[in-house]
């Protein structure tokens, strides 16, 4: 039927409409839509009223059948007052042209529209979802049985049966399913915000961990050398090396501090050419007191001439904490092996091996996930995660080999940089 086909097409076009409106106030129209989100309901409902309008069906030219009651209801009960005054002259701007006695007859309803929906508007948006719909059905049937009373008694015109049945079905099963899309769009967006809202607190739970994690490591080697100064036999020479590293590890914590703080503004440090002996020596140094508290023999094999690109100071937080984690996965002692060469392929190959507990292929595979440690209560999971960030900076990668209770071993690969 032709009255059929054209309410159909208006429903489509005010449920497609009501879907893409809340993807079009993303982006850039974001901070438009929060501020002044009551001109966006009525942008909405003016371009729906005037489709709805324009492909309205007539069968006598005075009585015009669409569903513009659709967004005209919806706008004010969510928009408020305002709405449903703008909406209210809208309606009537876009009926004038179309001529005919039906102009009094839109101005009549339109303005006991406007009055009941400001008042219902003020409750409906603490209403749950059954009353609403039971709202809007009820506003929706009393409203049209008050037009087609209008029509018939005071403006006199003929109405039909089975279109008025047909128009009113669909305008009933039209408001009910698009309030319910509302209703979800508007759940959906809460949800997103609540989402939102969660991963900026755990964003931040995860900092205060990985800031805990990263300045325990130069604090563990610190206090190691300081237990070392206990001993009233060390060699003057020895004592000032010892006090002389406790505090560059402790310089080397407040660095640590200083990045998380300018976490929120990234930035990029100049890198430089890095020789990988130097860099490993040196780590092994800050972490020997700490291998001798755990009992463990730390062993090296290191190629000359290696370098890579990078960060100075990155590069020791990633050999410190894989090998911490090493030394820690021999709690009775054991032997760490280092060793470094070059491929055939001009990388950097870094082997790490130790001779602890070891991992299953699901602990492997879980490793640099936040909050995940093979050291259950002791880890945080956010040593490795810093690993595997600063050697993706670094453009290399790690592969990690295990057998329980043989031992694990650690394979960094980086690009190989020439001297300059």
């Amino acid at each position: 039927m032709p009255l059929f086909k054209e309410l159909l097409f208006n429903l489509l076009f005010i449920l497609i409409t009501t879907s893409a409106f809340p993807f079009l106030m993303k982006g850039q129209f974001q901070k438009f839509a929060k501020k002044y989100r009551n001109f966006g309901i009525v942008a909405l409902v003016s371009v729906q009223v005037i489709f709805c309008i324009s492909f309205s069906y007539s069968d006598n030219n005075e009585i015009f059948y669409d569903l513009r009651l659709i967004p005209v209801l919806l706008g004010g009960l969510y928009g408020g007052m305002p709405v449903s005054i703008l909406a209210f002259f809208l309606v009537v701007l876009v009926r004038i042209p179309f001529g005919g006695t039906g102009i009094w007859l839109t101005f009549a309803y339109m303005f006991l529209i406007t009055i009941i929906v400001s008042i219902v508007s003020r409750h409906f948006r603490l209403m749950n979802l059954p009353r609403k719909l039971g709202t809007v059905a009820a506003l929706t049937l009393f409203n049209t049985l008050v037009t087609f009373f209008m029509q018939a008694l005071v403006f006199g015109q003929t109405l039909k049966i089975i279109n008025s049945g047909i128009y009113i079905l669909t305008l009933l099963i039209g408001i009910l399913i698009s309030t319910y899309l509302l209703e979800m769009i508007q759940q959906n967006t809460f949800l997103q915000n609540a989402v939102m809202k969660s991963e900026k607190i755990e964003v931040v739970s995860h900092l205060a961990a990985s800031v805990s994690h990263e300045v325990r490591n130069p604090l563990t080697v610190t206090r190691g050398f300081l237990q070392m100064l206990k001993d009233p036999s060390i060699p003057e020479e020895k004592r000032q090396f010892y006090l002389d590293t406790a505090i560059d590890e402790l310089d080397r914590a407040e660095v640590i501090i200083k990045e998380y703080l300018r976490f929120s503004k990234p930035h990029h440090d100049l890198a430089s050419n890095l020789t990988v002996k130097y860099e490993i020596e040196k780590a092994l140094e800050l972490l020997q007191p700490y291998a001798n508290h755990f009992s463990v023999k730390v062993k090296h094999q290191l190629e000359d001439g290696l370098f890579v690109n990078g960060e100075a100071s990155k590069f020791q937080q990633c050999l410190l904490n894989i090998m911490k984690n090493c030394i820690e996965a021999m709690p009775n002692g054991g032997e760490l092996l280092i060793e470094s060469h070059r491929s055939s392929e001009d990388k950097v190959i870094i082997l790490i091996k130790d001779t602890g507990i070891g991992m299953s292929a699901r602990e492997i595979a879980k490793l640099g996930e936040p909050y995940y440690s093979t050291k259950k209560e002791k880890g945080t999971g956010l040593g490795m995660m810093v690993v595997f960030n600063i050697l993706n900076e670094m453009g290399g990668s790690l592969d990690i080999s295990s057998k329980v209770q043989r031992g694990t071993v650690f394979s960094l690969t980086l690009p190989h940089s020439r001297n300059s």
